[in-house]
């Protein structure tokens, strides 16, 4: 597994996922939405997504979280290793550089700047946790124009429009030497719940 933990400040915490039947029943819940349904094409049954939250903690590409803000569920996500995804060959990767799956499980959290400041934290937070990592990547749908201006705005630049197995995504990257200083709350920003198809190799 990449991480066992992910120290994010306040007001957000995060919780590694292990693939319990609960945590199977909320994934479910949550990725059943229909504007994640949309987006991360995911709509399991609850055992589907036990396994599938077991495989990625067991697995040394992957790390599933949930994470919180002010005490509520906020998002869903998943740290990869970009060498070992399907956007292993669009760029000179190193096997310490990350990458982040996210999906905002409650749409009334969207709109209000949270989804800018969150992405802005966590990089940070990855970078902190890993002193080896030089880069981290996100790669939302080319046609999720809000999920692409939060990742600029949280400091991740443009660098190419790709061609995955399940979608054209557009590939965002945030090298070290380039990370932002976290924006204050509250904000205003589109909605945002897209899931980037760069998947692990198993998945």
């Amino acid at each position: 597994m990449i991480a066992d933990r992910l120290d994010l400040p306040t007001p957000w915490a995060a919780r590694p996922l292990s693939g319990t039947a609960e945590e199977g029943r909320l994934l479910s819940r949550w990725m059943g939405q229909e504007y994640l349904a949309e987006t991360w094409h995911q709509a399991w049954p609850p055992e589907r997504w036990s396994d599938e939250l077991r495989r990625l903690h067991e697995s040394r590409e992957g790390g599933p979280f949930l994470i919180t803000y002010e005490g509520g569920w906020f998002a869903y996500v998943e740290v990869y290793r970009p060498l070992h995804s399907n956007i292993a060959a669009f760029q000179p990767w190193s096997r310490h550089d990350l990458g982040f799956h996210l999906a905002i499980v409650d749409r009334a959290l969207t709109g209000r700047g949270l989804g800018t400041a969150f992405v802005s934290n966590l990089v940070r937070t990855l970078f902190r946790s890993s002193p080896e990592t030089e880069r981290v990547a996100a790669e939302p749908d080319v046609r999720n124009l809000a999920c692409r201006r939060v990742m600029e705005r949280a400091g991740m630049s443009w660098v190419r429009t790709v061609r995955l197995p399940h979608k054209e995504a557009a590939l965002h990257v945030c090298p070290r030497s380039r990370v932002r200083p976290a924006p204050e709350l509250p904000g205003a920003e589109a909605p945002l719940g897209g899931r980037p198809e760069a998947r692990h190799p198993a998945a």
